[in-house]
């Protein structure tokens, strides 16, 4: 049984989309054959066969990840295969019907450290190392009762509650403190081991789960979803948001140029020295790193996510749930479908259509001393 791992040295991310299987289950495959692509944050990798055998599956098309797990496995042959299948049914048996999916080494680690996997609300595949860091957080998690209190908020201005503590929410934290009409008074994230604690002053007051009774409490206007990686994420939380009843609000750095006659949704963060060009449409939920640029009477749809310096030509259309990574050039009139994934460095010249990736080939730079 040989493991298959996904090739990369992105230090920043541990987590990776499977975009597309290109061999089915139980398929016969040869050593180097393309398997699957996985999109990182900064790129769209692809997966080959270490070895010739009988493919496994262990995750599906669409579902997240982890980096360092295997995504399938091979077997010298098809017996070797179905006897590995049969013992994990069998060990699948004696866990609960209705429980969440884990690996087997996961569920061997929670009865170890006393963690019910159903508490820690993920909806992937979860790993030993989900198990531990929930064991680490359990006893220091604060109970709802002791987590802060929202910021009171200064008079005249909307307040904004924060959806997720990382990275994005400090860039939305820079956005709105230069602005005299928002402010910021909580975060919620579902990383339990973040409650109680601050980002740049503002008080992470809990999970998402709390969003309708604190919006129903009156302490926050409004909702920005500041979480850049995944386009499928943002749209389950505007999903969460719109059921609640609870408005989104767009965040716009001041040194962002947005034409006058622009149409804009809601929920879209706009980061520092964008242009969004005349008679350009813009729909609700986008996140837009520094330095993009969509020209005129362009297109843009909802739940999308881009990395730094993306510019489209005139008249471009983008679907929605689409996620670009960092210096990505857009020929005029290109159509971009629902669902795609577009690799850093990429020069668009011609439509993509949906659920496609759009690869552009990873070149090997090598760091050699300076000579004197």
């Amino acid at each position: 049984m040989n493991p298959v791992l996904v090739p990369t040295n992105d230090v920043n991310s541990e987590h990776g989309i499977l975009v597309m299987w290109f061999a089915d289950d139980g398929a016969q495959v040869e050593k180097d054959e393309l398997l699957a692509e996985v999109e990182t944050s900064k790129a769209v990798l692809e997966v080959v066969a270490p070895v010739a055998g009988v493919l496994l599956h262990q995750a599906g098309k669409g579902a997240e990840v982890p980096l360092k797990q295997p995504i399938a496995m091979l077997f010298d042959d098809l017996a070797a295969r179905d006897a590995y299948l049969a013992s994990s049914l069998r060990e699948a048996a004696e866990r609960p019907a209705e429980g969440p999916r884990a690996t087997v080494k996961a569920v061997q680690r929670a009865a170890e450290l006393g963690v019910d996997l159903a508490s820690l609300g993920l909806d992937r595949l979860i790993t030993v190392k989900d198990v531990e860091a929930a064991a680490s957080v359990s006893v220091a998690a604060p109970a709802p009762a002791d987590l802060p209190a929202p910021l009171a908020g200064a008079p005249g201005r909307q307040r904004i509650l924060i959806i997720g503590a990382a990275l994005g929410a400090t860039q939305v934290l820079d956005i709105l403190a230069g602005s005299t009409t928002q402010q910021a008074v909580a975060i919620v994230d579902d990383d339990t081991s973040r409650w109680g604690a601050e980002v740049h002053g503002v008080p992470v007051v809990g999970g998402s789960g709390r969003l309708t009774e604190l919006f129903a409490a009156g302490v926050f206007d409004a909702a920005i979803i500041a979480i850049g990686k995944s386009p499928a994420v943002r749209a389950k939380f505007r999903g969460v948001c719109e059921q609640a009843g609870i408005p989104l609000a767009n965040a716009i750095d001041p040194t962002a140029k947005i034409a006058t006659d622009t149409q804009l949704g809601q929920g879209n963060i706009i980061c520092a020295f964008c242009h969004v060009a005349t008679g350009v449409k813009v729909g609700d939920n986008n996140f837009f790193s520094a330095y993009n640029s969509f020209d005129h009477h362009s297109v843009i749809g909802d739940d999308n996510a881009t990395g730094p310096s993306v510019y489209t030509s005139g008249k471009v259309t983008i679907g929605n749930r689409t996620r670009f990574g960092t210096g990505i050039v857009i020929e005029p009139d290109v159509v971009i479908g629902d669902d795609v994934a577009v690799a850093s460095g990429a020069v668009l010249t011609a439509s993509v259509p949906a659920e496609h990736v759009v690869k552009t080939k990873i070149v090997t730079t090598t760091v050699v001393p300076l000579r004197r």
